[in-house]
C-alpha cells in the first residue's frame, strides 16, 4: 500500500493542469522560486486549517494565508488563487481571494483575535 502524497504535492500536477489549460502555457509553475514554491505549499496546507477550522481558527487561517501569499512574488500570486478550488470549492475562489489579500487589515482590528497569554506581542 502506498502513502497518500501531503495535499501540497498532490496540488502540483492538479495546478499545471489547471493553468495549462486556461493560459495554453505547458509550464506555469517555472516561475515559482524556492521561497515562491515554499509558501505556495504553506498557502495549500493553511487552506486545509481554513476549510475545517472554527469562526476563530478561520480568522487566523485568513491572516496566515495572507502573509503566505505576500511571501511570493507579485508575479505568482496567482498560482495561490488557482489553488483555492483544489482544496475548497470552485466558488470559493473568487470568494475568499479578496479576504486573504486584506486578512491583515481585517485582523489588526478584530478585538475577537486575543493575544496568547505569556507572548510578548512588543506592545505598552
Amino acid at each position: 500500500m502506498t502513502a497518500e502524497k501531503p495535499c501540497c504535492q498532490a496540488a502540483r500536477p492538479w495546478l499545471r493542469g489547471r493553468l495549462t489549460k486556461v493560459t495554453g502555457d505547458r509550464y506555469p509553475l517555472a516561475p515559482l522560486t524556492g521561497q515562491d514554491a515554499r509558501a505556495l505549499s504553506a498557502f495549500v496546507h493553511l487552506l486545509e486549517l481554513y476549510a475545517c477550522s472554527d469562526d476563530v481558527g478561520r480568522r487566523s487561517a485568513l491572516l496566515a494565508l495572507h502573509h503566505a501569499v505576500m511571501a511570493m512574488q507579485g508575479s505568482t500570486r496567482h498560482i495561490a488563487k488557482a489553488a483555492i478550488p483544489y482544496v475548497l470549492d470552485w466558488s470559493d475562489e473568487d470568494r475568499l481571494w479578496p479576504e486573504i489579500l486584506c486578512a491583515r487589515a481585517i485582523a489588526e482590528g478584530d478585538a475577537a483575535l486575543e493575544p496568547v497569554v505569556g507572548v510578548d506581542h512588543g506592545r505598552d
